[in-house]
């Protein structure tokens, strides 16, 4: 039995925590109590359906006794009315009537009762029980008397009973009505003879009626009595046969059950030793001084020794351990921790040889047999886990290593990184360096050869960096042609070294693939590992920067990055920043529209106006720390990393929805024209003309006051887009500007293609115009060609009252500047010239901030528009 039930007796018996043991003893009651409850779950229900069978009988013959007792007040209470009326009826005497109206109530308050309750059901109980009670009724058992006519009205136990009930009605009805005229006659006159003899006949009559029905009613309640009677008898008679025949049935079953439960045993416990001689696992039973009793054939072959041979041997000394004492220590220590009642540490691993003296690792279960007064024998089961650990270190690897090339990965890489950043080092030593490696023109190997040929300059390429790399370096694969180089406790001129010389040795490499001799140049970016990089995720960034900076030099290249004094990856860094920022703007929606005015020059762009607003809107950002941004920091992001489209359609949409808004508001100024930006990247865009027509349907905005800017430059970059763009929105209405017109190579071919409304003048010619004569001769030029092709020329940049006056004077028809208006949130624009003196002497300094130029940016992002 103890060998049978090794393994079910290990897992139930194993020291455990105190919770545990708790929680295992709880769940064995349970369980017990489970099966408890399953075997006498029948004699339970049985029980209790007898018992609601004595208490239904009990109950019913209450009942009956119930009405018994009704019944003998009902027929005292008719027969003292029916007395007391004869006596009324001879003598006159009122006493009389009295007595007979009190007796006649008796039964007249049963009658109204049994009427309620046959009229409204349960509902009528309470009045119900208040007539009963002036029926002479006992008020305990008037609710019997409810239950019995409520739930057995239509029995054949109670139904005759109610059937006599109701017939005595009228004869009641009657005896009612003969009192009332007895009473009448003899408040009128004096009776005759004759009249008393009739009033007491009719009496007589009634009282034979009555006592009719009375007898009846007791014979059907005697016959109803006895009918109960047997039946509740034979309903127990077979409740009890029942019982007998379960019980029988039951102890039939449980006898079956323990005949199937010994031979099932004997067949577990036969089972039990065929499976322990068969398993892999070496099962060693011994007992309380650790000497062999038992073991199976795989302990045999683990120990090198029959069971013949080592019974009533010391287990502890016949286990082969390498020669380390440690190890030694650690298989005895732990068998005799286990003989003597101790836990085991978890997964705990050893190392032993078996009889061929090859080196096994197991592990070690066991568990104690005994009773309460201490452990008698143990049970000691070994797992050789050999294969499973060799399992464990080749998945160790391959969750470190590429499979390719056999290098470190990317996740290995970051933890070697992240704690080499996390080290303290000296000021006087070098922390080391980085290196991030692209290949370059990988695409066109994979192309053209294949992805075998990609794959074997790989693994060339991976082999050359090792032999350039000291020992203390790691090398890893990154990315699918990209690879990455830590270089620990390394100056940063050591590492230049390093660099050029792996770049040298890249593009002298070459691998025969066929006919074919395959290379690949390196583009490196290595960065210095110093403040203020101080995170893995900060590293890699800027490496990859460092690499595009490489790249951007003409590939096969290496771009050194010292946070210190290089200031290209920073504005590479802070685009990447500003792309997040952008992002959260527009999931959060930071961003704000501001508007400013475009201001008429002559009558007739003041008549094509309306007198209504013209405005061009403008993006701004709001930071977390609540201050408004130009543009000009942003933009260049937006545009480099691909994210002007999304800001593009996040203004199209906002301006529309202002106008919608300003449209329904009494006291905005109304607009005549609102021009609104649009990127190069966007005008690319093959969806944009189906997105700004379901805008403009969207929220209902007349088209023609719908004016989008276009620059020269993207509108020549997409030219077909641009084209069926403007053709398509002027058929709707739409007009569209020409914008920046003058700040590169003018193409006069341009704007015959595209047939805008208005030609803007690029803001650095016009703002220099006082002082360049040939800004000045150009401004001219551009508007005198904007009339000649029937378009409106605006001029931008107007920052002072003189430049303003110049462009009058010139024809021009619009000026957009300070001088004018400034931008202010969008819908809040009320701008006129005489309102703006102000801002216009504040025009240099605003323009700076929002307006002008910022350094090595185009213009079209300094002034501050989308």
């Amino acid at each position: 039995m103890a060998v049978g039930t090794t393994m079910d007796y290990y897992a139930s018996q194993r020291p455990t925590a105190s919770g545990t043991a708790a929680s295992g003893t709880a769940d064995s009651h349970w369980r017990r109590s489970l099966r408890t409850l399953r075997s006498i779950w029948p004699f339970i229900a049985l029980a209790l359906v007898q018992a609601t069978l004595a208490l239904i009988s009990l109950q019913t013959l209450s009942a009956l006794r119930s009405f018994s007792t009704g019944e003998s007040q009902w027929s005292k209470g008719q027969k003292d009315a029916i007395y007391a009326l004869s006596h009324y009826a001879t003598t006159g005497d009122v006493n009389a009537y009295d007595q007979f109206i009190k007796g006649l109530s008796v039964p007249l308050s049963d009658l109204q009762a049994r009427k309620l309750l046959e009229a409204q059901g349960s509902k009528a109980e309470p009045q119900a029980s208040l007539l009963l009670e002036q029926g002479r009724n006992d008020p305990q058992e008037i609710n019997e008397l409810l239950w019995l006519t409520g739930y057995f009205r239509d029995t054949a136990l109670v139904g005759p009973l109610l059937d006599k009930w109701r017939a005595s009605d009228s004869a009641l009805m009657e005896l009612q009505a003969v009192g009332n005229l007895i009473h009448a006659s003899l408040q009128a006159n004096a009776p005759t003879s004759t009249q008393q003899q009739g009033w007491l006949t009719k009496i007589n009559a009634l009282q034979s009626q009555l006592a009719a029905i009375e007898q009846d009613f007791s014979s059907i309640l005697n016959t109803s009595a006895r009918k109960l009677k047997a039946n509740l008898l034979w309903l127990n008679i077979g409740g009890a046969l029942l019982m007998l025949v379960l019980l029988m049935w039951h102890t039939s079953r449980l006898k079956r059950d323990t005949e199937q439960v010994e031979n099932t045993l004997d067949m577990v416990s036969q089972r039990a030793t065929t499976t322990l001689a068969a398993i892999g696992d070496a099962v060693i039973t011994t007992n309380a001084a650790g000497d062999v009793l038992y073991m199976n054939k795989a302990a045999e072959q683990l120990l090198g020794a029959s069971l013949h041979q080592l019974f009533m041997r010391n287990l502890a000394e016949r286990m082969r351990t390498p020669p380390a004492e440690l190890e030694s220590y650690l298989v005895q220590d732990a068998i005799l921790d286990a003989l003597s009642g101790k836990s085991l540490v978890n997964e705990a691993i050893f190392t032993i040889y078996d009889s061929h003296r090859r080196a096994r690792q197991v592990k070690m279960a066991y568990t104690p047999l005994g009773t309460h007064t201490g452990t008698t024998e143990a049970v000691f089961v070994f797992h050789d886990v050999s294969q499973e650990q060799t399992f464990i270190r080749e998945l160790a690897w391959q969750a470190t290593h590429d499979q390719l090339t056999g290098l470190v990965n990317r996740y290995e890489f970051e933890r070697r990184l992240g704690l080499v950043l996390t080290q303290p080092h000296k000021h006087d030593g070098p922390a080391g360096a980085i290196m991030y490696l692209d290949l370059d023109q990988f695409k066109v190997i994979n192309d053209t050869g294949g992805h075998s040929a990609g794959d074997a300059m790989l693994r060339a390429i991976s082999t050359m960096l090792q032999h350039g790399l000291r020992a203390e370096d790691t090398l890893a694969r990154v990315g699918g042609d990209e690879f990455a180089i830590l270089l620990e406790n390394c100056s940063f001129d050591l590492a230049k070294e390093l660099a050029e010389q792996i770049r040298d040795a890249a593009q002298h490499l070459r691998i025969q693939w066929g006919e074919r001799s395959l290379s690949s140049s390196i583009s490196i970016g290595l960065v210095k590992l110093c403040a203020p990089l101080d995170s893995v995720e900060e590293v890699f960034r800027v490496a990859d920067m460092a690499c595009f900076g490489a790249k951007q030099r003409g590939r096969n290249a290496v771009y050194a990055y010292d946070p210190a004094v290089d200031q290209e990856i920073a504005r590479y860094v802070g685009e990447m920043e500003w792309v997040e920022r952008i992002k959260t703007a527009l999931e959060g929606d930071q961003f704000i529209l501001h508007a400013q005015p475009i201001h008429a020059l002559n009558n007739s762009a003041e008549a094509a106006a309306g007198h209504a607003l013209h405005v061009e809107v403008q993006i701004r950002m709001r930071m977390p720390d609540g201050s408004v941004i130009s543009p000009v920091h942003f933009i260049p992001a937006a545009e480099r990393y691909g994210l002007m489209p999304l800001v593009d359609r996040w203004v199209v949409n906002k301006s529309l929805e202002t106008l919608a808004a300003m449209q329904k508001a009494w006291h905005v100024m109304p607009i005549s024209c609102c021009a609104i930006n649009l990127s190069g990247t966007t005008l690319g865009d093959e969806k944009l003309l189906d997105f700004l027509r379901h805008q403009i349907e969207l929220h209902g905005i007349n088209p023609r006051i719908l004016c989008f800017e276009i620059t020269e430059t993207a509108a020549i970059t997409h030219l077909p887009n641009a084209i069926r763009l403007v053709k398509s929105l002027k058929e709707m209405g739409c007009k569209f500007s020409m914008d920046d017109f003058g700040a590169g190579v003018s193409s006069f071919a341009s704007l015959k293609n595209l047939p805008v409304d208005f030609l803007k003048i690029d803001g650095a010619i016009v703002a220099d115009m006082q002082r360049e004569p040939a800004h000045r001769a150009m401004v001219e030029a551009i508007n005198h060609l904007g009339h000649a092709l029937g378009m409106k020329t605006i001029a931008e940049f107007a920052a002072t009252p003189e430049i303003v006056e110049m462009l009058r004077d010139m024809g021009v028809d619009y000026a957009q500047g300070y001088a004018t208006g400034a931008p202010k949130p969008f819908p809040g624009v009320h701008a006129s010239p005489a309102a703006n003196e102000a801002a216009a002497a504040a025009a240099p300094a605003a323009g700076a901030r929002l307006g002008s130029p910022a350094p090595n940016l185009p213009l079209s992002m300094a002034r501050g528009v989308i």
